[in-house]
């Protein structure tokens, strides 16, 4: 321990004036996690933390493609007199308590920077581990605004206010809650798609209509004043709902918090198996262990590189990464079971200009965590993660390698020819992911985006085991999206479009040139069991082409798929699928559906 971090820990453990305490708490905040985490006690002045948060949102409120990132950290204590707290990119919003019942803030909103409510572009930003605190209410600013798209986190928060993940009349493409408790009703009327996992919908979805793709209740409980009867699978009638009971194997994501003894830790829960509901009760945070900040973790700030990174690990710390972008001339290698790798604030990693490998290599070892990243491809490398170096006969069913909410981007951010093969593969066995967005970009600066310019064959690549994915938001790659070559996987709630710009049906086709496009979800021909259920697939095409099938797995009776749609966002014509899966459920080539065509269990309907 470091002699300020002594004075600190002495000082608070002794009487001293509020302002003091306050002023040392606060300058070893700044000494520990650098300038880009706020840290507020709720002895601060309330104003002057609504101050520091208006200027935070004025400063990245539109800023898609911005290096700047902060987190904003609340410390046990109640906060509503901050007033509403708007959240833009790359900000991350927790609370530093054990439980969200610790610390309460007013409201949340994020607005969207296109116009008309369009909040398909509401990327990049979190909240985490507090609680919402307010009048239940359809009024729109009161509401519980949440209204994003793909990589924008919701978890372990609790909500008396009623939660709308829609702006206004607008429309938004995605969206993620996990380990939640919504008092409140909790919906919306325009969101494509949106995945609960192991959350409490007291009130269900209220007047809310979900009137759009795809939602998926996976673990889920819900209240008395809940109409269960909209809450069942009902896609055999054309609906939109996937209920699963409970979740076949899951660790909620470790977070910071302050710790019993009044001290930085890292919370790490505990798997838990067929799990349903919350992971934590009022006072308990569930099951799990406390990992002390100073004395497991090395906390990495801006400017540190892969050296010092890897130092670390090497020596057997954990690593806290702090806001910023850290540029890596070779892979993060984590070596050591037990590891946790913790991002803190949008910390984003990108693979150095003579980096081939990658961001982050995983070694084939039990009980890893890497959580709460961004990995952006500034330079072409082969992948951006990589977990175990190759398939093999390891069983780590007992102590899995959890991946929590882990984001990627290829393209975008800087004008200049990247590729990078598959952005995620994945070759050890029983791995569980947790919520990626896996995005060869669509739309960036100019001169970073192209059919020729931001290069990726696929976005995940499965070749291990046993391994289960939940929500897979997976975009315009320029093969397979998705890739499965293990062995009993599983996978529940999918969302992915078409890439959007190849220039001719030449220019994509698979099965060695034989077949039109590429399947956006593809199971190896080999593969003897499979399991993915609530998939919803779209065309998103600028030029005339085909893709036969939006889904293709092998004809074994170990493979199922559950639940699945296509829908045309193109503009009509000769472009589309052809089916949904393996040539069944006629789908949008030629014919311009506005409505979802499905397929609800492919098994008994082939």
């Amino acid at each position: 321990m470091n002699k300020f971090s002594y004075l600190f820990l002495a000082a608070a453990s002794i009487a001293m004036p509020a302002s003091a305490n306050n002023h040392l708490s606060t300058s070893f905040d700044r000494q520990l996690f650098g300038d880009k985490v706020l840290i507020f006690s709720p002895d601060d002045n309330m104003d002057s933390i609504a101050a520091s948060l208006r200027e935070i949102d004025a400063k990245l409120f539109g800023r898609e493609m911005d290096a700047d990132r902060y987190a904003v950290l609340f410390r046990p204590g109640d906060y509503k007199g901050a007033g509403l707290i708007n959240v833009p990119f790359y900000v991350h919003v927790a609370g530093l308590g054990a439980t969200p019942y610790e610390v309460q803030v007013s409201n949340i909103h994020t607005p969207p920077h296109l116009g008309e409510g369009n909040g398909t572009c509401t990327f990049w930003r979190s909240v985490e581990n507090l609680s919402v605190i307010g009048p239940e209410t359809y009024n729109e600013p009161e509401t519980f605004k949440w209204a994003v798209s793909q990589a924008a986190p919701m978890r372990r928060v609790y909500s008396t206010r009623t939660l709308r993940t829609q702006w206004g009349e607008g429309w938004v493409s995605g969206g993620y809650a996990a380990d939640c408790r919504f008092d409140a009703p909790a919906g919306s009327d325009h969101q494509q798609q949106w995945y609960y996992r192991n959350s409490i919908l007291n009130k269900g979805r209220g007047d809310f209509r979900e009137e759009k793709y795809n939602y998926c209740f996976q673990g889920v409980e819900f209240g008395p004043e809940t109409d269960l009867s909209t809450y069942r699978n009902n896609w055999d009638e054309g609906g939109n709902v996937t209920i699963l009971e409970t979740t076949p194997v899951i660790a909620e994501k470790p977070f910071l918090c302050v710790g019993p003894d009044g001290r930085y830790k890292v919370f790490r829960p505990a798997f838990r198996k067929e799990a349903k509901g919350v992971s934590y009760s009022p006072g308990n945070p569930g099951e799990g262990e406390y990992l002390d900040l100073l004395e497991s973790f090395e906390v990495i700030k801006q400017g540190a590189g892969s050296a010092e990174m890897n130092k670390a690990l090497a020596s057997g710390k954990n690593l806290l990464i702090t806001p910023g972008m850290y540029t890596l001339d070779r892979p993060l290698h984590i070596t050591r079971p037990g590891t946790v790798v913790l991002g803190l604030g949008w910390a984003t990693l990108i693979p150095g200009e003579n980096n081939q490998e990658g961001a982050i290599v995983i070694d084939d070892v039990d009980n890893v965590a890497v959580a709460s990243l961004l990995f952006d491809a500034h330079y072409s490398s082969d992948t951006l993660l990589k977990v175990g170096n190759e398939k093999n006969n390891i069983d780590h069913s007992s102590s899995p390698i959890l991946l929590s909410d882990l984001f990627f981007r290829i393209g975008g951010f800087r004008p200049n020819p990247v590729h990078v093969d598959h952005a995620v593969e994945i070759n050890s066995n029983n791995v569980v992911g947790d919520h990626f967005w896996i995005w060869r970009a669509d739309h960036g600066v100019r001169g970073s985006v192209g059919w020729d310019i931001n290069t990726a064959r696929n976005g995940l690549v499965v070749n291990g085991d046993n391994v289960t994915v939940y929500g897979l938001f997976n975009e315009h790659f320029q093969e397979y999206q998705t890739l499965w070559n293990g062995e009993n996987g599983k996978m529940f709630f999918y969302q992915c479009e078409t890439p959007y710009d190849s220039p001719t049906q030449a220019h994509y086709m698979s099965e060695n040139g034989t077949r039109p496009g590429y399947a956006a979800y593809k199971v190896s021909d080999g593969v003897k069991n499979h399991f993915a259920a609530a998939l919803g697939i779209y065309d998103v095409l600028v030029n005339e082409i085909k893709i036969e099938n939006s889904i293709e797995v092998p004809d074994a009776e170990g493979v199922n798929v559950y639940h699945a749609c296509n829908n045309s966002l193109s503009n009509g014509g000769k472009r589309g699928f052809g089916y949904v899966i393996n040539g069944l459920g006629k789908s949008t080539y030629d014919t311009f559906r506005d409505n979802r065509v499905l397929i609800n269990d492919y098994r008994r309907e082939k």
